[in-house]
């Protein structure tokens, strides 16, 4: 995969098709026509393709007003005399596709990246050893010496019995025969036999597993791209290129170029453990807290896993999806972000702006509670339920199930929080997220302890009229004045409800009945053996229904 650089600049919109020609058979007829035009009168006679450009630059900056922005034709890197002239010295792309061979990367071939690796850090080095410099020198001239022409006499006799037979032909002719020098000698140099160890055992790269070559080739990049630092002057006088000190006695100095590097899935090939351990060592590079790589790296990458996305790493969220642009026109993508200070205000002014302000650095420690792989896989969600714990969970599933609707299969992630107390961070964040969101939660009236203040709050969060004790199944939120089970318990009817949940616990042998009520597909049996009997839970069943609503709705 090949990657390119692009930037922005004013540029004249009628150049473009010129400057998108390349040979100068083809451009010097659209110059030259151009010209005809009387606003482009100024413009230079053409000469050569290389001044075509030039010309419309000079052009550019004298009619700064006839420019719009636009983008460049790739590989922008920096202004000519401006920046030291070409920033990507400094700075070099490394990009890391799904799909790349890993064991062409290792054969030490030409172009292959071991090769470069090996060329500039190792052959490098040993071509410019003392000994075998001399060795090298001393080969030379004892070549020279046995192929010196003068030494041969062969060569002078051969020539001398071709010119007899030729005048035979030719009389007035003859024939001379000269060494034609050959380049120097070059001794060759060893070669790289790759193999990786893994539990002892060495191989070849390409029969190893497809999560080490991964690993492997991004070591490989990262150290190809530091490999050859860039050479600078001091402080008082940057510029690049030089080797040790300058006539005027500034002292030249080594700096690593920083890493862009992208990589699209890192997750590929990985065990869950080992996805874990990728994305912390990936968050390390950025932080530049490893040693041996550049000191400076910005890490990209695109996933489908949610162990590779976080609550705690919002601020470097990116959503990217697919979105509807025009009728009959394809779809287009839309990156959505938020970070940490954005949702803080948000959770401020709904709780009462209380003192002190809720900032990004006391939500983070508040994160701590939600931060679970369900949670993660909200990311990728197309509509996020969220719900305070496994029981909730189960029973909405379980519902969906038994009307034959597949949440989850339609993109729907159900979101245990563990507690009521912590809906209110997932629900801003996947909100400002635009991911459409349904939360459902207890009122908790009658209950020990019940805050109905807490029940005000989300509410707010919600944009809905505050109520104590809310009982309601609405659009975006539904709240039960009890608890979730309470009411599926009295719409079902006590008895018959108590008597199925027995039932059932006994055919999966689940002896404690809030652990049953805990699995979905308990709560999917209890929903079918209720309605045989016809008995069911109309809430259940309106949450399901505005939840299939919900994704066809544009999000607030």
């Amino acid at each position: 995969m090949t990657a390119t650089y692009h930037g922005f600049s004013l540029q004249h919109p009628a150049f473009s098709p010129i400057r998108a020609v390349t040979t100068a058979g083809a451009k010097k007829p659209l110059y030259e026509e151009l010209q005809i035009n009387p606003e482009y009168a100024d413009l230079p006679r053409w000469t050569i393709l290389a001044n075509a450009d030039d010309s419309f630059i000079s052009w550019e900056q004298e009619h700064p007003e006839q420019c719009e922005r636009m983008r460049d034709e790739g590989q922008f890197f920096g202004f000519k005399e401006v920046a030291q002239g070409y920033l990507g010295r400094f700075t070099r792309f490394i990009i890391i596709p799904a799909v790349r061979d890993a064991d062409l990367d290792a054969l030490d071939a030409k172009g292959s990246v071991i090769t470069n690796l090996m060329d500039m850090v190792v052959r490098s080095v040993l071509a410019a050893k003392e000994d075998l410099t001399k060795l090298k020198e001393e080969t030379q001239q004892r070549f020279d010496e046995i192929v010196d022409p003068s030494q041969l006499d062969e060569l002078t006799g051969l020539a001398g019995r071709l010119a007899e037979t030729l005048q035979t032909y030719v009389p007035d002719s003859s024939v001379s025969i000269d060494w034609i020098k050959s380049g120097s000698i070059e001794l060759p140099l060893p070669r790289a036999d790759v193999r990786l160890i893994e539990d002892g055992y060495a191989s070849t790269v390409g029969r190893t597993g497809h999560g080490l070559q991964r690993a492997f080739i991004l070591t490989m990049l990262q150290h190809l791209a530091i490999a050859r630092p860039v050479v600078t002057e001091n402080a008082d006088n940057q510029s690049a290129g030089g080797d040790g000190p300058d006539p005027n006695g500034n002292q030249a100095q080594e700096i690593q170029p920083s890493l862009l590097l992208a990589i699209e899935e890192p997750e590929l090939y990985q065990h869950p453990n080992r996805q874990r351990h990728f994305a912390q060592i990936l968050l390390d590079l950025a932080s530049g807290s490893i040693a041996g790589v550049a000191q400076q790296t910005q890490v990209i990458y695109c996933t489908h896993s949610p162990l590779f996305v976080g609550v705690d790493r919002l601020d470097h969220v990116r959503l990217l999806r697919k979105v509807p642009y025009e009728p009959d026109k394809p779809k287009i993508t839309h990156i959505a972000r938020t970070s940490l200070s954005e949702v803080a205000r948000t959770l401020w002014d709904a709780n009462g702006q209380p003192t002190p302000e809720y900032d990004s650095e006391s939500l983070r420690a508040r994160l701590q509670a939600i931060m679970t792989p369900w949670m993660n896989e909200g990311f990728f969600a197309d509509v996020v339920v969220l719900v305070e714990g496994e029981d909730d969970r189960a029973a909405i599933l379980g519902m969906a199930n038994a009307m034959g609707v597949g949440l989850e299969r339609d993109g729907y992630c159900v979101i245990p929080c563990m507690g009521k107390n912590s809906i209110d961070r997932p629900m801003v964040i996947f909100r400002n997220l635009g991911i459409p969101l349904y939360a459902v939660w207890d009122s908790d009236y009658g209950t020990d302890g019940a805050r109905p203040e807490v029940n005000r709050y989300l509410l707010r969060l919600m944009r809905a009229e505050e109520d104590d004790w809310p009982s309601c199944v609405e659009d975006e939120y539904a709240c039960f004045r009890s608890n979730l089970e309470v009411t599926v318990r009295e719409e079902i009817g006590p008895v018959d409800f108590d008597r199925i949940v027995t039932d059932i616990q006994d055919d999966f042998g689940v002896s404690r009945r809030h652990r049953a009520l805990k699995m979905p597909m308990v709560m999917q049996r209890v929903i079918q053996i209720a309605g045989e009997q016809g008995k069911s839970s109309p809430t259940l069943e309106g949450i399901v229904t505005r939840l299939q609503a919900l994704k066809a709705k544009p999000s607030s």
